[in-house]
């Protein structure tokens, strides 16, 4: 299928795709041994060279091996934003093996449940992280005999150091492409977090096919988590470009124009908040002339342009699918015009009904996408599965889209039931799934709150049983006990009782609609 993206690879990308995760640092490796791969902008301060991040990885999967690590295993990782993520993540992968990404604001319930739900046998994390949750020999499932701690540790039974120090061997050949990289878990729409399946096949469409969209940059800003894919995929992107990730600690307001100036980043994702930092005489010399942006508002992409020289374009993408959408960085004519932009050359796509039958263009419907590099689907989840893939490898986003006949896409809603806060994803299930075990709550129900700073705040609705007298201060205490801090509501309302649909479900759609969502019988529990 056509599209205006960028479609020509390169010979090294060409000569890559179709292989696996290994051979690709293999290739940045002999391509750029002596540039740098990493620099830690805070903390330690440390670097490594492509050859040096490919000599720390045969070390510790070696280490690993000999530790037990086999093919098919599942590896916790409890780490920050340091430089060993990106040398235990592909590690772990090359021994044949697959990455559970934690939170490390996660609670003890949520990590026991997440490795749990994967399946996990191995546990690799920083020291103060995983000593806080070991309870009867165990991180969740986890015995300590399987745990490696980084920084030393008297709990777990593995030493990061030690590993890097076994004798080395040869890496596997001849790796599947399908062979599975990360169970990378998402709070997703619809219940409790899933485990997304995804593979070598998906982490080099990602980098090659990203990378065709902006090939110049080279300094990237990796701020993001990295137990998400953002700063994962930044580190695909960086493989096939010759690049460097600049790791900081994570998201700072404050810190972040320094960090552009001070290392010529070329490449950060922004949004309209950059607009509201101070005005500096250095405003006008930035080495980033483009960014990528997600629901950028349209007032905003002149200013970026007028004062910082940057070009913003709209980019549409998630942990299940990988790059899906992009407006040209050549098309000015379509910035801040609502469009999400084309096709990736990777990615094909359709508009369908509530029956799964595509609609005519212009027409609004749940967009599905196909191409090489999707998640297989999610980990011991059948019936999600079944539902969101339908014939012909086609996925179903739960993104409610219009296709105009000239391929691009224009973003209309959300099909499924999230709250985004200040970037990370909360499913409303989760949360109600949490203050309901709390006696003396018969009914919950978890809507997003607009906000102008986090983007949108958690707000619970209670039904109380009948000789209730709890507070809001009880629900937000009970809600720590098993969520992360993110997750917390900050406004609770009680009511007498909630809509429902005809099926029988809240009514959330008539919820979020509510004229005044914060009306006078709303507690903020942090006002």
């Amino acid at each position: 299928m056509s599209t205006p993206l960028p479609a020509e690879l390169t010979p090294f990308q060409k000569s890559l795709r179709g292989k696996s995760m290994p051979d690709a640092l293999d290739a940045a490796a002999a391509a750029w041994p002596d540039s740098l791969a990493f620099h830690e902008i805070e903390g330690k301060q440390r670097s490594l060279t492509w050859a040096e991040f490919r000599d720390a990885v045969t070390r510790l999967r070696s280490g690993l091996e000999a530790a037990g690590v086999t093919t098919g295993a599942k590896v916790g990782l409890l780490i920050t934003n340091r430089i060993e993520f990106p040398i235990a993540w592909f590690a772990v992968v090359e021994a044949g093996a697959a990455i559970v990404p934690l939170n490390p604001k996660y609670t003890s319930k949520e990590i026991d449940f997440v490795l749990r739900d994967a399946e996990a046998t191995w546990l690799l994390g920083e020291s103060d992280l995983v000593d806080k949750h070991v309870a009867d020999g165990k991180v969740g499932p986890v015995d300590l005999a399987r745990i490696v701690t980084i920084d030393g540790s008297a709990q777990g039974a593995l030493s990061y150091d030690k590993l890097m120090v076994t004798p080395t061997t040869d890496r596997r050949q001849g790796i599947d492409p399908l062979e599975i990289t990360n169970i990378q878990f998402t709070s997703g729409t619809t219940g409790l977090p899933k485990g997304c399946l995804l593979t070598h096949e998906y982490w080099m469409e990602l980098g090659i096919f990203g990378s065709l969209l902006d090939g110049s940059s080279r300094r990237l800003l990796a701020d993001h988590p990295f137990y998400y894919m953002q700063n994962q995929a930044y580190l695909m992107l960086a493989i096939f470009r010759g690049g460097t990730l600049y790791i900081t600690p994570g998201l700072s307001r404050r810190k972040f124009m320094d960090w552009l100036h001070d290392y010529r980043i070329d490449f950060a994702w922004i949004d309209e908040d950059i607009l509201e930092f101070p005005a500096d005489p250095r405003d006008t010399d930035l080495a980033m002339k483009r960014a990528p942006v997600s629901g950028l508002p349209g007032w905003a992409y002149e200013p970026l342009l007028q004062r910082f020289g940057i070009r913003g374009r709209e980019c549409y993408a998630s942990t299940e699918l990988g790059n899906g959408t992009a407006v040209p960085y050549d098309r000015d004519d379509l910035a801040g015009n609502g469009s999400m932009g084309f096709c990736f050359p990777n990615r094909e796509s359709k508009v369908v009904d509530e029956h799964f039958n595509e609609v005519p263009s212009g027409t609004p419907g749940e967009l599905c996408m196909r191409g090489p590099g999707i998640m297989l689907g999610y980990h011991n989840r059948p019936e999600a599965n079944a539902e969101l893939f339908l014939d012909g490898g086609w996925f179903r986003t739960g993104d409610v889209v219009v296709k105009e006949a000239d391929g691009q896409h224009y973003y209309k809603g959300r099909t499924r039931d999230m709250i985004r806060r200040s970037g990370e994803n909360i499913s409303a299930a989760e949360v109600e799934s949490q203050i309901a075990t709390l006696d003396g709550v018969w009914d919950v129900a978890a809507v997003p709150v607009p906000d102008p700073i986090r983007e949108e705040e958690v707000k619970v609705i209670v039904v109380r049983e009948a000789d209730s007298s709890l507070t809001p201060q009880d629900i937000v205490a009970h809600a720590r006990e098993g969520l992360a801090p993110f997750k917390v509501p900050r406004y609770v309302e009680f009511r007498d009782e909630l809509p429902y649909t005809a099926s029988g479900k809240v009514h959330k759609a008539a919820l979020k609609e509510e004229a005044e969502p914060l009306h006078a019988g709303v507690v903020d529990t942090k006002g």
